[in-house]
């Protein structure tokens, strides 16, 4: 025979409070039968963060009580409760509740009390190496949580943020943790770099065979490096104790040629040659133009600078214009298609540790040739058996050559041949004098023509004139 048992939930609580809470529900097996076990099951589902025990009650004895608790999905939580009885007859129709007993709490949540910054973590001394990432590490503590930052120079370096390191980064840092108030703190920075040689120091500067030579090495490093040197060959040279300084006592052609410094620390090392020569100041040699040192505006043209010296000396340039083209070595210039910009003097400068020495050239901008007059002293027409003086007057760069053109030989030149003179002019002498100015970049010609009168020519002249007037007053005459 079956029971079918029925169960009500008792109301532990006000309705309002009630409405609040999750309610528990009771499932029993779907067949029950007398003299047999069953289970019944009290399931709670809650979305709160409860402490939640559920108790089966009846009017029976209840074992193998079980509890637990599952997370579902939707952030929801079920607790299963479930307990075994033997079923009788006389349990038909008897009811059952589940109740739900609730400890509820908030979150913990820590109580904070403000207080001061002190710097609990961070070195007197920092060691830092060039070119690497470093930070400052200054711990604190206090609340508000304080900032940590570290000072100089006005620049502001933040706690644990990476910094490239430069060498003018040492020095004293004021490193402050800041909330409501502040505590403070110094600390050195040693910032260590590999070495770099500055320089080796010949002495004296002016040298001859039998001198005594020093080569002193010079270079900068944190920390201080050591020295090594590469010789040319042992024989008379010494080593100061620190080996900064090698010495050669009466110097030979032997000892001539490069010596090398190498400086070193635990960081890296760094080297440099120092050529040993008998000294020789600069000396140059003119500068040479190609193809001239006189050129027509839109030409390309080339300076060369040649020196000698020991060492070998560097070359410098000083120019009219920027808008030049050099060799890496500063021997030669070029101008590409030149403009009067261009024009003026360039300066070329050899110089090494022992003197300089200089050169100047003038570069002028090339004038083809331009007749400018041919004059006549006297004017024309020249009588016979007269002197005569014709000069031709032009312009150019380079200075032009002049030449003529003549109707007759017998002339005299001046020197330079623009001026020509002729004594007791004659008949031959008469006609076309043409003048040509010249130099390399071209020429020009003017013509002046010359008319030479006789004697015959004035007792001519005499006549006509005389007829002329007779043959006026003659017309007059008939007119009144």
């Amino acid at each position: 025979m079956k029971l079918h048992l029925h169960f009500v939930a008792l109301s532990l609580v006000s309705s309002t409070v009630l409405a609040l809470l999750p309610i528990p529900k009771l499932h029993f097996d779907e067949q029950i039968i007398e003299d047999d076990e069953t289970v019944i099951t009290c399931t709670l589902k809650y979305t709160e963060l409860l402490e939640v025990n559920l108790e089966i009650k009846g009017n029976t004895t209840f074992r193998d009580c079980k509890q637990k608790t599952e997370n579902q999905t939707n952030n929801e939580i079920q607790t299963i409760k479930t307990c075994k009885i033997d079923v009788t007859k006389e349990m038909d129709q008897m009811e059952f509740t589940c109740e739900a007993q609730f400890k509820t709490q908030s979150k913990p949540e820590k109580m904070y009390l403000q207080t001061e910054p002190t710097i609990t973590d961070c070195p007197d001394k920092l060691f830092w190496v060039e070119g690497e990432e470093n930070s400052f590490h200054c711990k604190a503590t206090g609340y508000p949580t304080p900032t940590v930052t570290c000072k100089k120079d006005n620049v502001d370096y933040k706690e644990g943020q990476n910094y490239k390191t430069f060498r003018n980064m040492t020095g004293t840092y004021s490193c402050v943790a800041r909330n409501f108030d502040a505590d403070k703190k110094s600390v050195e920075v040693s910032v260590q770099y590999k070495p770099k040689v500055l320089e080796i120091k010949v002495n004296p500067p002016l040298r001859d065979e039998g001198d005594t030579v020093t080569l002193t090495c010079k270079a900068d490093a944190d920390p201080a490096p050591t020295y090594t040197w590469r010789t040319i060959q042992p024989s008379n040279v010494q080593f100061s104790p620190d080996n900064t300084t090698i010495t050669i006592q009466g110097l030979k052609k032997s000892h001539l040629g490069k010596y090398m410094c190498t400086a070193s620390n635990k960081h890296g090392s760094h080297s440099l040659e120092e050529e040993l020569a008998l000294a020789v100041k600069p000396k140059m040699s003119n500068i040479k133009v190609e193809p001239s040192m006189e050129v027509l505006e839109g030409d390309n043209i080339t300076l060369s600078c040649e020196a000698k010296g020991s060492p070998p000396p560097t070359l410098s340039w000083v120019t009219p214009s920027l808008e030049v083209q050099r060799s890496p070595d500063n021997r030669t210039l070029k101008i590409w298609r030149l403009q009067k910009k261009h024009i003026g003097t360039y300066s070329c400068s050899a110089q090494n540790k022992h003197g300089k020495d200089s050169r100047t050239q003038i570069i002028t901008l090339a004038v083809k040739p331009k007749v400018l007059s041919i004059t006549v002293k006297p004017s024309t027409p020249v009588a016979e058996n007269g002197n005569l003086t014709l000069t031709c007057v032009a312009e150019g760069v380079p200075q032009p050559t002049y030449s003529w053109h003549l109707p007759s030989s017998n002339v005299l030149f001046s020197p330079d041949s623009s001026t020509i003179n002729i004594l007791a002019v004659q008949k031959a002498h008469g006609g076309n004098y043409s003048c040509t100015a010249q130099n390399k970049h071209g020429r020009d010609t003017m013509t002046k023509r010359i008319t030479v009168t006789g004697k015959g020519d004035k007792t001519e002249t005499s006549i006509t004139i005389i007829l002329t007037m007779l043959m006026s007053t003659s017309l007059m005459f008939y007119l009144s």
